[in-house]
């Protein structure tokens, strides 16, 4: 065999056995960021179930207007316990508001000089809707130099119907800050979104310089394929402006509310 020829079967042999060699080697680079983008999305989905629990939690404890009374009847009860919760803890009840049945006011409590502009509830939309549907209905307000504050009306039911309406504003300053400690360890964006897609709070507190601020694009994707398929907890990658995040969504029980974590899948440690 000449020397050429020699060399030519060398390169021929290398190249045989290196080809396979490179294209085994670049699935299994591809095939490990695969895992570790599943294995993030994992991690970020059990994140943020665990957030809308704990959301939903607090909810059900603090801001359930009915709850707070139970056990209580009549209307010099409800008014006192009402009058009890706005001193005892002004941080989150606002203000608390006793209507009767058709929506006039009996009673009215407030934390004082930290509500500028009280709520005419006899007029509110909340109550509106808790009329017709004999259940809870609230809103979101967003104040500019203000914490977000939840509208809520509730009917307290005899007999199937309302025979009271409890409603207030309460501030919710405090979900805000379990939001935050939440998100301590975030490799990108965690946050809480109403109805609306309006951010509530957010570990980047973006809510808090703009208040009423939408959700990303890419979250607000997610929201809304997870309510066209009735899920209540989904995640996935998004592809937007030529990058790949990763979304996960999750449900806040009793609530329209959801908790969000987004990443850029760049960023995956």
């Amino acid at each position: 065999m000449s020397g050429n020829n020699k060399y030519k079967f060398m390169a021929a042999v290398t190249a045989l056995f290196l080809v396979p060699f490179l294209i085994l080697s670049r699935h299994f680079i591809y095939g490990a960021a695969e895992l570790q983008k599943n294995d993030m999305l994992r991690y970020l989905e059990l994140r943020t179930v665990t957030g809308a629990g704990i959301i939903s939690d607090v909810l059900n404890l603090n801001y359930s207007l009915t709850r707070l009374t139970a056990g209580k009847s009549g209307s010099a009860d409800l008014k006192a316990e009402l009058e009890r919760r706005v001193k005892g803890n002004p941080f989150i009840y606002s203000e608390l508001a006793l209507l009767n049945a058709s929506g006039s006011e009996l009673a009215l409590f407030s934390a004082g000089k930290s509500v500028r502009n009280k709520v005419e509830y006899s007029k509110s939309g909340e109550l509106s809707e808790a009329k017709r549907s004999l259940a809870p209905a609230g809103a979101v307000e967003y104040g500019e130099y203000t914490p977000p504050a939840l509208i809520l009306a509730e009917p307290v039911l005899k007999a199937g119907k309302a025979e009271y309406f409890l409603a207030g504003r309460l501030s919710l300053a405090y979900i805000g800050e379990i939001v935050r400690l939440m998100s301590r360890n975030s490799q990108g964006n965690f946050g809480l979104v109403d109805a609306g897609g309006q951010i509530i709070a957010d570990s980047m507190s973006m809510s808090i310089v703009k208040p009423g601020l939408k959700a990303p694009p890419e979250v607000a994707k997610m929201l809304s394929l997870a309510a066209e398929r009735e899920l209540q907890s989904f995640s996935n990658e998004v592809h937007f402006r030529g990058r790949i995040f990763l979304v996960s969504v999750s449900n806040v029980a009793g609530s329209r509310w959801w908790i969000y974590e987004i990443m850029d899948s760049a960023d995956i440690p």
